[in-house]
């Protein structure tokens, strides 16, 4: 069989060469790094010296700090540096990371964070690697996946963050810091085009109202044609439209009252595609099929080229977000009072192909998700000369409604002969109430040496509505592609919904509440003004859930506890910094899926083992010239895991799972010792840049690297269908800036080599069993952006 994935780059040389320098990098920070900042973003310089790394300030444990300072594994890139570059989504923030990965599937994103992953998609479901956005919580897989704008600075914290973030944070916490209102009238505009008739408009404006309010607005338009297309339909594929604004408010009725609201809205269309990479013979593409419709498999045709696809239904991706919300701070003297309050809704929309064919199978397949939420965070932070301190309560409240429908052409037994049939409805409505108080202590106990302790009580209630429905028989209607069917089924107990069930009345709400204490205890030494040794113990905790369509006990939370050692250095005057972290998870109560021949569901079936170190490395050898390093080496095992495959129906003819719903068992595999999921050995990325100034302004040229050895898009680890081949990408940019500080101009060229990449896979579905397939990353990309400051 072939498989583009085996066109994939791969090198076991550049694995061992990868590895090498990964080593080499550690052993000469072993007196330096791991947290680093790109140049300032909000102009706080590190050193007098002109040479010096810029410093960036981080909030990443609610109070101010430079990055330099806080004894956190954390990588913090400033705003300039993401508008020079042309970053806009957290997929280009990937390769500045070490051990971060994205992906998506029919539109929820899927981030890693040193190989604690997303388990699945349906409603309800959260990321152990929580996201927030100016200090609010989004509940929402698929807000991850949204462009971000006028950006102050990106934060990812890495490791177990239970104590001071709470629930879904056990992976880490991506932070994204907006611009607030200035006193002074500032902003900026700027203009980009690029292939693929890429067009992109930006623009903010900050200033003053009065003496005590202030005003920022800011936009962002954004369209591209397709990066492919759909040869069965001769539409763009991979395209994307999208457009957004925020409005910020400052009031200071006091000099010690602030009072900050925020409103925004986005809005985005795409046709991102699910590209095939190949299918398993003999599975259960052909065999499950047959055994439950007594009909075989009617092949369809798929594209031969890489970026294009030849389906029958046309991808399809509309999300739309938007809230409100307000930050209010009074400080009183040395402590500071401050509540955090959001309202927050967001929905999005996918359709596609599940049999990734012209073959009129299973298609329409759609999902939809309707979320709102609500969060109210209070917080009393404090500090003298000898320690700092903060407590806090949280409340969250959900509602999300998901919807996953799939259409059944004419080939399957009992479908209308005359059209296709309306097929598989499940739908359900996830309720979470979330209540948590917390605490963190640090204590100076000399000018070197500080303790932290700190804990965090969480109590978060679910309950659950699932309707289903398998309907053979009535017309398949696109209009009502999504409505509810007249008559649906609800099981209580375990089992699988039997085909062609109805009812009419809920019968079963199941309801589960979860507790966690999630503690961290610390300790930090500043050996010198310019070096920070640190080691620290975290617990995790990703919320328990329920499966949707398979009616089975709730899934326990995941729990994780983070050992961490590391070591921050700044020197040569401020012109090299170096950070390394090494850390061990115990991670227990994985979730996991298990299978069935028809079927998957989610268990907590699995515990694992990761461990690792990260280096970040930042040189200034002279003004002009900057060079930076990052790179991770992990591993990351399931200590104990057995499920069955549903590409290889026969399993290692040694091990057995239970059958769902019946006293029997399935041939399954041992998957000890597997590698888990996006997950990859070694990843790097060396960076190099060089500024020459003329009476016209400065010209800085910039040339980058980013490597990662292979990882696996399944917990099963098959080669060649299932594995992500090891590659290097490389990117560049011109950027000037006038010698006046306000036009600025730049080209960025990204993918030069124009690899085909899978920013993640997944192999199998209940029907169609077999098939490999995954999205792709953008091709090469070339942008030219002109742009004034003010």
């Amino acid at each position: 069989m072939t498989n583009v994935l085996e066109r994939l780059p791969s090198s076991r040389r550049a694995a061992k060469n990868a590895a090498a320098w990964m080593c080499g990098i550690a052993m000469g920070a072993v007196l330096v790094p791991q947290a680093y900042a790109q140049a300032a973003a909000a102009g706080q310089p590190a050193a007098e010296n002109d040479q010096a790394i810029g410093d960036i300030i981080v909030t990443a444990q609610k109070r101010s700090e430079s990055v330099q300072k806080t004894p956190l594994a954390i990588t913090a890139i400033g705003g300039e540096a993401l508008r020079t570059s042309g970053t806009s989504t957290i997929s280009a923030v990937v390769q500045s990371v070490p051990s971060l990965q994205l992906g998506q599937f029919y539109g929820v994103a899927n981030v890693t964070l040193r190989g604690v992953t997303l388990s699945a998609i349906n409603a309800g479901t959260e990321s152990p690697v929580a996201f927030h956005v100016d200090g609010v919580y989004y509940g929402r897989p698929a807000a991850v996946l949204s462009s971000f704008f006028d950006v102050q600075r990106v934060e990812v914290l890495r490791g177990a963050q239970g104590t001071l973030y709470g629930r879904n944070a056990s992976g880490g916490s991506i932070n994204i810091i907006t611009a607030d209102p200035t006193p002074d009238l500032s902003g900026f505009a700027q203009v980009t085009y690029g292939n693929y008739n890429h067009m992109n408009v930006e623009a903010a404006v900050s200033g003053p109202l009065s003496d005590k309010v202030q005003v920022r607005v800011a936009g962002r338009w954004d369209h591209r044609d397709g990066y492919g297309i759909n040869e069965a339909t001769g539409r763009d594929i991979d395209d994307n439209n999208e457009r957004a604004i925020r409005g910020k408010i400052k009031i200071l009725p006091t000099d010690t009252l602030t009072i900050l609201l925020e409103g925004d809205y986005s809005k985005a269309h795409s046709n991102a595609a699910i590209h095939l990479q190949g299918a398993v013979a003999g599975g259960p593409i052909f065999g499950t099929q047959s055994s439950i419709f007594g009909t075989p498999f009617v092949p369809g045709k798929a594209s031969s080229k890489l970026r294009n696809v030849s389906q029958d239904e046309d991808p399809t991706l509309r999300t739309k977000f938007w809230g409100f919300g307000s930050t209010i701070s009074l400080e009183l003297g040395s402590i500071t009072l401050r509540s955090i309050t959001s309202y927050r809704k967001s929905q999005s929309l996918s359709v596609g192909d599940i049999d990734l064919t012209s073959a009129p199978l299973v298609s329409p397949f759609g999902i939809s998700d309707d979320a709102n939420q609500f969060s109210q965070e209070l917080q009393v932070v404090g500090q003298d000369d000898h320690s700092n301190w903060i407590l806090g309560g949280y409340y969250f409240h959900e509602k999300d409604e998901g919807r996953e429908v799939s259409a059944f052409s004419t080939v399957f037994a009992g479908a209308n002969p005359a059209t296709n049939a309306r097929g598989l409805y499940s739908g359900s409505r996830v309720t979470t109430d979330a209540y948590a108080i917390f605490g963190q202590y640090t204590r100076k106990f000399t000018d070197q040496l500080s303790v932290t302790v700190g804990g965090r009580y969480s109590i978060e209630t679910k309950g659950l509505i699932n309707q289903n429905n398998f309907d053979l028989g009535t017309p398949f209607d696109r209009s009502k592609l999504f409505d509810k069917p007249a008559t649906f089924a609800i099981q209580c107990g375990k089992g699988l919904p039997t085909l062609g069930y109805a009812g009419t009345g809920v019968t079963c709400r199941p309801k589960k509440t979860f507790k966690a204490f999630t503690p961290k205890v610390g300790i930090d030494y500043q050996v010198t003004p310019q070096t920070l040794l640190y080691a620290s113990y975290t617990r995790g905790f990703k919320s328990g859930t329920f499966n949707l369509g398979v009616v089975q006990d709730a899934v326990r939370p995941e729990k994780l506890d983070d050992f961490e050692l590391g070591i921050k250095s700044t020197l040569m005057d401020g012109r090299l910094r170096a950070n390394v972290a090494g850390f061990y998870y115990n991670y227990k109560d994985v979730q996991a899926y298990n299978g069935l021949p028809t079927q998957t569901y989610l268990e907590n079936a699995a515990t694992a083992k990761i461990y690792g170190i990260e280096t970040e490395l930042v040189a200034r050898p002279v003004t002009q010239f900057q060079i930076d390093l990052s790179g991770s080496w992990l591993h990351a095992t399931y200590d104990n895991y057995k499920a069955y495959d549903q590409l290889r129906p026969g399993g290692d003819g040694v091990t057995l799972v239970p059958n769902l719903g019946s006293t029997g068992f399935l041939n399954g595999f041992d998957l000890k010792g597997n590698r888990l999921p996006q997950a990859p050995r070694i990843s790097g990325r060396l960076g190099a840049a060089y500024t020459f100034a003329s009476d016209l302004g400065d010209f800085t040229l910039r040339g980058e690297a980013a490597y990662k050895s292979k990882m696996y898009i399944t917990q099963f680890n098959t080669d060649p269908v299932g594995a992500v081949k090891a590659h290097t990408r490389f990117n560049a940019s011109l950027n000037y800036e006038h010698k006046d500080g306000h036009l600025t101009a730049s080209i960025n060229a990204k993918n030069l080599g124009n690899k085909v990449l899978l920013t993640n896979g997944f192999a199998g579905t209940p029907f169609v069993g077999g098939l490999i397939s995954g999205y792709l990353e953008a091709p090469r990309t070339i942008d030219f952006t002109v742009g004034y400051k003010f």
